[in-house]
């Protein structure tokens, strides 16, 4: 049951000192990381510094352009850190027909990637959650995109006002489903707060998603705390979450 990092959570770190900064995520108790951004970095040293800190690469955030104009440099980076996917943080629009037009691109690199073992998925955030025309624009993505796999954001689900377990137990059936992106909501209002300190039933979106068959990658965006301590108690909180399954089986 490993855990992952999005690399974006400290970003300021990455972008200062990546070898550090995979360091800290290695001492924060991590298994994994996410890319968000290579800094310069080669392939290879980038393998080199992960192997150092005994952790593994689990998958990469790429803007759709980049999809579209790099997809072969792209796979070939995963190929050389031993992922297999790639994931669109998001597309924004302003209809229906634009979200189904940018999901339609989405799919053809979707298509393309499979071709050499790799899936492309898609991270929503909450503008992802107003409806056109009855239907969410996460629900229109999806349909326009049939090969594309999703990335729940649990927090933005919620900041969109929407039940993440429930909008994600028709897609975990129908095999949508690629990784989990744990970040929790606050009790009341809309800050990000640690795992485990929210409201967001983690433990129940775990038992759909087990954490033995999808990567579970924590992404930490505030902080009440340094976000080196941060970092490891959201680690601590989703650690805990997973040895309570244990413990009830």
């Amino acid at each position: 049951m490993d855990i992952s990092l999005q690399l974006y959570s400290i970003k300021e770190d990455i972008k200062e000192n990546f070898a550090g900064a995979l360091e800290l995520v290695q001492k924060a108790g991590y298994q994994g990381v996410e890319f968000a951004g290579y800094f310069g970095n080669s392939p290879a040293r980038m393998k080199a510094l992960l192997d150092g800190c005994h952790l593994k690469a689990v998958s990469t955030h790429l803007g759709l352009p980049r999809l579209r104009e790099a997809l072969d440099e792209e796979i070939a980076v995963a190929k050389t850190l031993g992922y297999r996917l790639l994931v669109c943080p998001g597309i924004s629009a302003d209809s229906a027909e634009g979200y189904a037009n940018d999901a339609r691109l989405l799919e053809e690199c979707a298509q393309k990637a499979a071709k050499e073992g790799i899936i492309v998925g898609y991270h929503n955030h909450s503008h992802e959650f107003a409806t056109y025309g009855g239907k969410y624009a996460q629900d229109i993505i999806l349909e326009n995109a049939p090969t594309v796999k999703f990335q729940p954001d649990l927090f933005w689900i919620a900041v969109g006002g929407v039940d993440p377990l429930s909008y994600l137990e028709p897609l975990a059936r129908a095999g949508r489903i690629c990784a989990v992106h744990a970040k929790e909501l606050a009790r009341t209002g809309k800050e990000n707060v640690y795992v485990g300190e929210g409201k967001i039933d983690f433990t129940g979106v775990a038992k759909l998603c087990p954490p033995d068959q999808y990567p579970w990658i924590i992404e930490q965006e505030e902080y009440h705390s340094s976000h080196v301590d941060g970092i490891s108690k959201s680690y601590q909180g989703l650690r805990r979450i997973f040895d309570s399954l244990n413990t009830n089986v």
